[in-house]
């Protein structure tokens, strides 16, 4: 795990306290990129930053998740992406308007380069997948492979498979009952 010199020497944007991110995870553009108090960044993570990328607090990303794809990225405090997730925030078109792939020149390309935001209280499964454009909202869970081609309508609800689909609540209450009391133990 990096030092916290070593973190402010890397150039991040922003660097909390408690920041833990471990040395074999790959985070291109570090000045893009804002740690919040308490994030963890595991090892195999795959981060390229050309936009800008917001980690908050208490945020775990585990092993082998990859953000890429030229957007911005934010997510919100107390959500985590477990192990392989995949947060895409921009693509090539690939309908046959223009030609794909990053060895193409871009004049022949069709790139949109968009968002991804995932608010509060948001955990993803293993090998989930989120594509640009999307907003995933306060509480929101998925289960193992779920795959977002859209924003869900509601949040504090459990989402499974490809395309996602609703298929269970989660405890709203609880859990914000236990946010207020790890803030006044802890302070964030």
């Amino acid at each position: 795990m990096y030092t916290q010199e070593e973190l402010h020497n890397l150039g991040f944007a922003y660097i909390g306290k408690d920041v833990k991110v471990y040395k074999n995870s790959v985070l291109i553009n570090p000045h893009n990129i804002y740690l919040y108090d308490g994030c963890q960044i595991d090892d195999y993570v795959h981060i390229i930053a050309s936009g800008i990328v917001k980690i908050g607090k208490r945020v775990h990303i585990a092993t082998q998740t990859t953000v890429a794809g030229g957007g911005d990225f934010t997510i919100g405090d107390y959500s985590g992406l477990a192990a392989g997730c995949r947060i895409i925030t921009g693509s090539d078109d690939f309908l046959g308007n223009a030609m794909i792939g990053p060895c193409i020149p871009l004049e022949y390309r069709k790139v949109n380069r968009s968002f991804v935001n995932i608010e509060k209280h948001v955990v993803l499964g293993t090998n989930s997948i989120v594509l640009p454009g999307i907003t995933l909202p306060e509480g929101l869970a998925s289960t193992v492979a779920t795959v977002f081609y859209k924003t869900p309508e509601e949040g504090w609800a459990i989402y499974k498979g490809n395309p996602s689909e609703k298929v269970g609540r989660r405890k709203k209450d609880k859990i914000l009952m236990m946010e207020k009391e790890l803030i006044k133990k802890y302070g964030y």
